[in-house]
Formats: structure tokens, C-alpha cells, sequence
């Protein structure tokens, strides 16, 4: 019978309960989020992106299966939430970019690409940030891509506003999410299908971290430490001792190690302790 080498048969995870496998998949992907943010160009590799995104959706499915009764966040105090962090955002950068603007040219020598960025960012003002959410989302897209687009975060630096610019990707980057434009809603699985939804969430785990491990590479300068880097929860991850109390006892547990390999010829030697 012919070997197995998918990351479901190779890679040997923690022992997890539902819950902690949640807070651990949610470690690795925040730390993915802050490694990703210091990239150049602000991208994890295509290949760990996508896994991270399954993860993501998997965990979320997980995380509403096992929240306690009643729990269920409402969405609409989400969007509201990720509307008024972005709204002040953009106030906040237009009242800053508004004094550069008001300075005399021998006291801002940057004059001229503040008044452009200006015209750039606000042609009708804060208007923009009154429209309906998804179509304030798209506005304030299509400002963001247009100041990259001219090169104007040379500006942002020369006027020492890295801070303002920095924020408003942020707060853009999160109203996407809230409003599920560049998030996409967790699956929902059947009332009550947690097994199914932890299974899940652990065979993510295994894909993550079998794409994370194979980016790696002695001759790719950094790949190594990246690498590292995003797997330190997973590396640094204690196992509860066997039989003590998880405190959900509700939910299932398992050894989560990866699914024993075919059955080999007598001479072979193992994959995998199966114990």
C-alpha cells in the first residue's frame, strides 16, 4: 500500500481540547497578523496566506459552536464599532493634514504635496464617512490606493505622520473584516456538530504548520526566521498532564496526532509512534 505524506499524516500537534485548540489557532494567527504587517510588501507568502485564511474560517466556526449559551456576539454592534475607530481615523488625519496645509510655505517646505494629498484623501471633505458602511468602505479603499498610488506615504513620512497613515490602514484593514468585504462569515456547521468543527480547526492547525515549516529555507535569506517565528506559539504550546482538568468537559479532546500511516512492509521502518 502506498504512503501518505499529507500534512493530516505528518504533522503531530499538542494534546488539545476544542478550547484550547481556539487559543492556540488564535496565537498563530496573531502572530501572523504583526509578522504580516512588518513584511515588505505587507504579504505573507501566497501559499501560508491561504492556509491562514482556512484556519481563520475554521476556528471561527469552533469558537461560535462552544461559546456559552447566549453569548453569540451581535453583529451589528461589530460594524458600528469598526465604523466609528475608522471614522476617527480619517478625522483625525484630516485635521492633522489640515494644519500642514494652513502653513506658510517658508515653515512647511512640504507645502505643495500636502495641499495634493489633501485634495487627494478629502475632495468633499469627511463627507465620505457618512455614506452607508459598505460604500464608506469603498471610498476610503479607493483614497488609500490612490495616496500609494502617487507615492504620497513619502509624504505622511516627510511631515512625520507615519503614526496617521499607519492608523488608518489599520482601521480600514479592520472595517473590512467587521463588515465581511474582505473577511469572509464563518461557515456555519450544524447546531450542536462541535466534534466535526474541532476536527476541523486541528486539521488547519496541521496545514499551517506543515506550510509555515516548509517555507523555510537555508538559502532564502530571513525565510528560516519567518518561519520560526510564526510557529513559536505551536513550539512553546504546554500540554495540560494527561487526565487533569480541562475545565470544558463538554467538548471533546483529543491526543491530536496525525492519522496512522498505511500499513508498511516488515522491513520498513515507521512513519509515526502510533502511541
Amino acid at each position: 500500500m502506498a504512503r501518505s505524506f499529507t500534512s493530516q499524516d505528518l504533522v503531530a500537534l499538542p494534546r488539545l481540547n476544542a478550547a484550547e485548540s481556539v487559543v492556540l489557532a488564535t496565537e498563530l494567527i496573531t502572530v501572523a497578523d504583526a509578522r504580516e504587517r512588518r513584511l515588505k510588501p505587507k504579504k505573507l507568502p501566497e501559499a501560508i496566506g491561504r492556509s491562514k485564511g482556512r484556519l481563520v474560517a475554521a476556528v471561527a466556526t469552533l469558537e461560535a459552536l462552544t461559546r456559552p449559551q447566549g453569548g453569540d456576539p451581535v453583529e451589528t454592534k461589530t460594524k458600528p464599532k469598526a465604523d466609528r475607530l475608522l471614522d476617527g481615523a480619517w478625522s483625525a488625519t484630516f485635521d492633522w493634514l489640515g494644519g500642514w496645509c494652513k502653513l506658510p510655505p517658508e515653515r512647511n517646505p512640504s507645502l505643495d504635496e500636502a495641499k495634493d494629498l489633501f485634495k487627494i484623501l478629502y475632495p468633499d471633505g469627511l463627507s465620505f464617512t457618512r455614506l452607508p458602511y459598505k460604500l464608506e468602505w469603498k471610498e476610503s479603499k479607493a483614497r488609500l490606493d490612490a495616496l500609494r498610488g502617487a507615492r504620497h506615504d513619502r509624504t505622511f513620512k516627510k511631515l512625520g505622520g507615519e503614526g496617521f497613515l499607519a492608523h488608518l490602514e489599520e482601521a480600514h484593514e479592520a472595517y473590512g473584516r467587521a463588515l465581511h468585504i474582505t473577511a469572509p462569515k464563518p461557515e456555519s456547521a450544524p447546531t450542536g456538530d462541535v466534534r466535526a468543527a474541532f476536527m476541523a480547526t486541528l486539521a488547519g492547525l496541521r496545514d499551517y504548520a506543515t506550510r509555515v515549516a516548509a517555507h523555510a529555507d537555508p538559502d532564502v535569506p530571513g525565510s528560516e526566521e519567518v518561519s520560526a517565528a510564526l510557529l513559536e506559539p505551536l513550539a512553546a504550546w504546554q500540554s495540560r498532564p494527561v487526565g487533569s482538568n480541562s475545565g470544558a468537559s463538554d467538548v471533546p479532546e483529543t491526543q491530536a496526532e496525525p492519522a496512522a500511516p498505511p500499513e508498511a512492509e516488515a522491513e520498513d521502518e515507521p512513519l509515526a509512534d502510533p502511541a
